[in-house]
């Protein structure tokens, strides 16, 4: 059986613009951007109850996860840890979503673990304070995942350097 390179899978959600980038990084720190979403791929939740809410996120989000392990695993690596960063915390009751969306995949996912973080000073530097809302990171990946971030958010930027995902249509 082939052995995958084990990399960090980080969800990078955009809350102003309503949109998320995937990107893995390498143990090295090497960011590896994959997928991003056009702008306002989220915002059908601002018009949902705070349950369908949380459901819209859990979902969307989930298929986000599946999507950047398909392209992890085409370049045979694998997630060893799925990072949440949010620059902001999502619209609504004062955080509280972004903490419950956080939690769902904590307790439903534990391998790869799940952590979720809020970047102090948003996606506008390159080196923010991170935040944990939820779950653990492993201690040997803090390193790749900080050492990722100057090279990763810049790249958010940069059209080129990702695939884009086409916005969902509401049914």
């Amino acid at each position: 059986m082939e052995t995958k390179e084990p990399v960090l899978l980080i969800v990078l959600v955009e809350t102003a613009r309503l949109r998320w980038f995937v990107a893995g990084v390498n143990l090295d720190g090497t960011a590896l951007p994959l997928l991003c979403s056009e702008e306002g791929d989220l915002e059908h939740y601002l018009e949902l109850p705070f349950d369908e809410q949380v459901s819209f996120l859990r979902h969307r989000f989930s298929g986000v996860l599946q999507r950047g392990c398909d392209r992890l695993w085409a370049k045979q690596k694998k997630p060893c840890q799925i990072v949440f960063l949010f620059d902001e915390l999502l619209e609504q009751d004062n955080g509280r979503l972004t903490q419950r969306v956080a939690e769902h995949f904590i307790q439903w996912m534990t391998r790869p673990p799940v952590v979720a973080f809020k970047c102090e000073s948003g996606f506008a530097t390159d080196t923010p304070a991170l935040n944990k809302l939820v779950g653990e990171l492993d201690a040997t990946l803090e390193t790749p995942l900080h050492a990722s971030l100057p090279s990763l958010l810049p790249a958010m930027k940069d059209a080129a350097a990702w695939e884009l995902s086409p916005k969902k249509v509401k049914n």
